[in-house]
């Protein structure tokens, strides 16, 4: 209660401080041609709204320094509530990007313009003073007179600002899940609730299709578990595969894992006739495919939970479908090319 509080008094002062500085503004509109007019009002609006956002960015940064005191990233937490916060500050400085971006657009427009009609006495590009820092750099002090030399500097100012949101926003892409990824695992967690659940030892590594279909279905379950950590999504495990038939080998490849979220990673495979090992860091699995089969594509998944051991499984992908209603996950990457055969 106490940082909503917080918060809205932020906005309550923001919105004093807009409309004092509007009234102003519009005094100063009188001398300005339409054109003018028109960029240094919008300006002035962008400029607002993002000094608004940045003091909510601001307030929701110290509720996670409050929350967050483990020093885990807060988008791998466990803590639903810092979770849903990081992904709320996602959302702000996807705004604040959108509307920096249509600044730095205004204001060179309005450089141009500038220099079309010359560089005669006109208002700055005003923004409200404010009793706290809210950026990295103070604001700059404005003049009666426009200054093309002060309006490239805030240019210059701005596109730093941005190259800063783009780094936060990069960081966090890292781990959390984009709202794509997020509606595919509650379609895969709708299709999941359907399927009766078949046990199986999680120590098994070769699965058939039933096993396989319910494998998937937990994985869903956990990506769908708030209290289940996300964890980064630009790192990808190699696979080591080598197959050996009648002691000769066989084949041999490396394969890189793809993460789809909470330390869960797939692959694609295809597997010769033969013994195949499987490494992974410092974890080996053995597949035995019999010498009468002929070589096919199987599914793999690895689990690596935070301080427990890896589990695998592995199944032939034409097992998988050959159930009467395997569970496919939509959150399966489409590279996979894994889709059910009624669909």
């Amino acid at each position: 209660m106490t940082v909503l509080f917080s918060i809205m008094n932020g906005r309550l002062f923001h919105l004093t401080w807009q409309l004092c500085c509007t009234a102003m503004l519009v005094c100063a509109l009188s001398f300005l041609p339409p054109l003018a007019i028109a960029q240094t009002v919008a300006l002035q609006a962008l400029t607002t709204e993002r000094q608004m956002l940045t003091r909510e960015l601001e307030q929701y940064q110290k509720t996670l320094d409050i929350l967050q005191t483990d020093g885990t990233p807060p988008e791998q937490s466990s803590n639903p509530a810092v979770k849903t916060l990081a992904q709320e500050m996602v959302s702000i400085r996807e705004r604040l990007i959108a509307i920096t971006e249509r600044e730095v657009t205004l204001l060179q427009e309005q450089i141009i313009t500038a220099k079309t009609l010359g560089t005669g006495p006109s208002p700055p590009h005003a923004e409200p003073v404010i009793t706290e820092a809210i950026e990295s750099k103070p604001l700059r002090t404005h003049t009666a007179q426009y200054s093309l030399k002060q309006e490239a500097e805030n240019v210059a100012r701005l596109h730093s600002l941005l190259s800063g949101y783009y780094t936060e926003l990069q960081e966090s892409a890292r781990t959390l899940p984009t709202t794509e990824e997020i509606s595919r695992r509650e379609a895969a967690q709708r299709e999941a609730q359907k399927l009766a659940r078949i046990p199986f030892s999680a120590d098994k590594v070769r699965l058939n299709g039933t096993e396989g279909s319910t494998a998937l279905a937990q994985i869903t379950q956990r990506l769908m578990d708030p209290g289940v950590p996300e964890s980064r999504r630009d790192i990808a495990p190699i696979c080591s595969i080598r197959t050996h038939l009648f002691g000769s080998l066989v084949g041999s490849e490396s394969r890189s894992l793809k993460p789809v979220g909470k330390n869960h990673y797939v692959a694609k495979i295809r597997l010769q006739p033969g013994t195949t090992t499987l490494r992974i860091m410092e974890h080996r699995w053995e597949i035995r495919v019999p010498q009468n089969l002929n070589a096919s594509d199987f599914l793999v998944t690895l689990y690596r939970p935070p301080g427990g051991a890896p589990e695998l499984h592995i199944f032939a992908i034409d097992d998988l479908l050959a159930e009467e209603q395997p569970h496919i996950p939509a959150w399966l990457p489409d590279e996979l090319k894994i889709k059910s055969r009624a669909g």
